[in-house]
C-alpha cells in the first residue's frame, strides 16, 4: 500500500508555494550616504544601550545597565552623532564625543560616509563595559536571516590592548514584557590592516541566524559592540571601527548553499546538492540522495528542481538498466522514487523530508516517509551566496 501523504508534507507544500511568490526581503539598509557630518544624530532610528560586567571580560552577569529609556524619557532613542569633527573646538561643537559618530567620510575621504563605532570615553571601569549601537524590529516571519555589513579599520587606532569590536544579533521576548534574551549570536570583526588613506579597504562580514515560529513578534536587535575596561589598560579610542553598507534580509537559497550534506546519527548516507543556472541563466538545483533498499543495497536516487525562497522541492528520479561498458541510453529506463522538500534553515543546514512513491515502495521497500530529518553541510562549495540577475 503507497504510504499516506502526511500532514507534514502537505505544510511543506503549501510553504513552498507561498514562497515561489516571494524573493529575499531586505528588511533594512543603511550606506550613511544621505548625512552630513554636524547633524544632531546618527539617524535611521540607530540607538545606543550600555552594560557593565562584574569581570575583565563582559560575561556573564551584568552588574549595571542603562539605556535611551533608563531616566523615562523615549525622546533620547536616537544616538547622538558624536564624531572627531563634532568633537572639535575650531569646527565643530567643541562638546566631545562618546559612543559612535558619523565620518562623513571617513579616513579623510578614502572611504565613504561610515558609521564610526568606539567605546565609552567617560566610563572608567574596572571591569568590563560594553557599548552597543544598533537597529531594532518586530519580527514579521521565522525563518533563516543574513546581517551582513562592510568594515574597515579605524583611522585613529585598530585595538592593541584587547579592546573588542563585535557586530551581533539579538531576540528579546516583548510578548510578555519580560524582554528576556532568547538569541544571543556575535562575531569579533577583524577589519583589514591599514596605517593610511593610501592602504585603508573594507570587507564585507555576515551572520546568518535563524528565528523559530515561536519567536515571530518577538524584538530583533542587530547592530556593532565594544568591549572595553579601561582598569585593564583598554581605552575606548581604540575600540572604534568603520561600518557601511548595513543591512539585514530574509536569506534565499542561492549558489552558496551548495555542498554535501549529511546526519551526524545516520552516517552512512547524504546527499550532494549543487544550486546554479541552466543553459538559460534561470535557478536551478540538482541533488544526488546516496541511499539504500530495505535490503542494505546501495541506491542511488537524483532530483532537479527550481528552489523557491529556503525551500528546495524535487522529484527524484532512479534511473535503471545501463550496462557497464556499453553505456546505450535506449537500454535506460527511469521511474519516479517520490518526492522531496528540503527546508533550509541556514547556508549550512537543512530539514528534509520525503515521500516515496509507489515505484520505490515495491521495488526498494520504501514503504514509510522521512519527516524533519536535520542535515548539516559536511562539505562546502565555494560559490556566490545569490544567485545572478537574470536578464530581462
Amino acid at each position: 500500500m503507497r504510504p499516506f501523504v502526511t500532514s507534514r508534507f502537505v505544510t511543506l507544500l503549501v510553504a513552498l508555494f507561498a514562497a515561489s511568490s516571494l524573493q529575499a526581503e531586505i528588511l533594512f539598509f543603511d550606506d550613511f550616504e544621505d548625512r552630513v557630518r554636524d547633524q544632531p544624530t546618527l539617524g535611521n532610528n540607530w540607538t545606543w544601550y550600555d552594560a557593565t560586567f562584574g569581570g575583565d571580560t563582559c560575561t556573564g552577569e551584568t552588574i549595571g545597565e542603562f539605556g535611551p529609556f533608563s531616566d523615562g524619557d523615549g525622546s533620547d532613542f536616537e544616538h547622538e552623532n558624536r564624531n572627531y569633527w563634532t568633537a572639535s573646538a575650531d569646527q565643530g561643537q567643541g562638546d566631545s564625543y562618546f559612543r559612535a559618530g558619523l565620518e562623513v567620510p571617513a579616513w579623510e575621504g578614502a572611504l565613504s560616509n561610515m558609521l564610526r563605532v568606539y567605546g565609552n570615553q567617560y566610563v572608567t571601569a574596572t571591569s568590563c563595559h560594553r557599548t552597543l549601537i544598533f537597529q531594532q524590529l518586530d519580527i514579521a516571519e521565522a525563518g533563516p536571516y543574513t546581517f551582513s555589513f562592510d568594515v574597515a579599520q579605524d583611522q585613529f587606532g585598530a585595538p592593541v590592548n584587547g579592546e573588542i569590536i563585535a557586530a551581533f544579533v539579538k531576540v528579546l521576548r516583548q510578548s510578555d514584557g519580560s524582554f528576556a534574551e532568547l538569541i544571543f549570536e556575535s562575531l569579533e570583526v577583524s577589519p583589514p590592516v591599514a596605517s593610511s588613506p593610501l592602504d585603508v579597504a573594507t570587507v564585507t562580514v555576515k551572520i546568518e541566524f535563524s528565528v523559530p515560529e515561536e519567536m515571530v513578534g518577538e524584538l530583533l536587535q542587530f547592530g556593532f559592540y565594544n568591549d572595553v575596561t579601561t582598569g585593564a589598560g583598554q581605552a575606548w579610542d581604540t575600540s572604534g571601527a568603520y561600518y557601511d553598507n548595513v543591512t539585514l534580509a530574509t536569506t534565499d537559497i542561492g549558489p552558496g548553499h551548495s555542498g554535501s550534506f549529511f546526519n551526524a546519527d545516520q552516517s552512512g548516507h547524504g546527499f550532494s546538492i549543487e544550486f546554479g543556472v541552466d543553459a538559460q541563466g534561470a535557478p536551478l538545483g540538482v541533488v544526488y540522495w546516496y541511499t539504500y533498499d530495505d535490503q542494505g543495497n546501495n541506491v542511488f536516487l537524483i532530483g532537479a528542481g527550481v528552489p523557491e525562497g529556503r525551500f528546495f522541492a524535487v522529484d527524484f528520479g532512479s534511473a535503471q538498466g545501463m550496462v557497464y561498458g556499453d553505456f546505450d541510453p535506449t537500454t535506460v529506463t527511469r521511474d519516479v522514487a517520490g518526492m522531496a522538500v528540503f527546508e533550509f534553515t541556514s547556508r549550512d543546514s537543512a530539514i528534509f523530508n520525503y515521500m516515496p512513491s509507489a515505484f520505490a515502495e515495491e521495488t526498494f521497500g520504501h514503504t514509510t516517509p522521512v519527516e524533519d530529518l536535520v542535515l548539516e553541510k559536511l562539505f562546502a562549495i565555494p560559490a556566490d551566496d545569490n544567485f545572478p540577475a537574470q536578464e530581462q
